[in-house]
């Protein structure tokens, strides 16, 4: 669970000062004009998210308004920890050959999925293979 200030590198109890620290120092490190041409998209998108981050952490107002939005997300992250926590030993606690009945056949259906799938890409391939085998014939 990533939030913007794990994205500056600072502690939540970090002060403006030091939030706007962190901000140059990223700034400099990830700034897409500093980057050669392979990294230049990547660091993009990471000057992107460290600006949004620091419009929002420097800013009282909007800092306040996500510290709580965070706390909220832990909450409810917590809650449904809790209600998965509750609802395995609720399994643990009825027929354990059910479970892993379903359990088997999920992996099951997960399995021959993930088969068809690399079957897929197998044939794709051959017929790609067996396309320009073809074409190089013709020419």
């Amino acid at each position: 669970m990533s939030n913007l200030y794990e994205i500056l590198e600072v502690s939540e109890k970090a002060s403006k000062e030091v939030i706007e620290k962190a901000y140059r120092v990223l700034a400099k490190k990830y700034h897409p004009d500093l980057q050669d041409e392979a990294q230049k998209q990547e660091a993009e998108r990471k000057m992107k998210q460290i600006n949004e981050a620091y419009d929002i952490l420097s800013n009282e107002e909007k800092r306040k308004q996500y510290d709580m939005e965070l706390e909220e997300k832990r909450k409810q992250y917590d809650a449904e920890l809790e209600q998965k926590r509750m609802a395995k030993q609720e399994k643990e606690n009825t027929n354990v050959q059910e479970y892993d009945n379903a359990v088997y056949e999920q992996s099951q259906r997960e399995y021959q999925q993930k088969r068809q799938e690399i079957q897929n890409e197998i044939n794709k391939a051959y017929n790609d293979a067996y396309y320009n085998y073809l074409r190089r014939l013709r020419i």
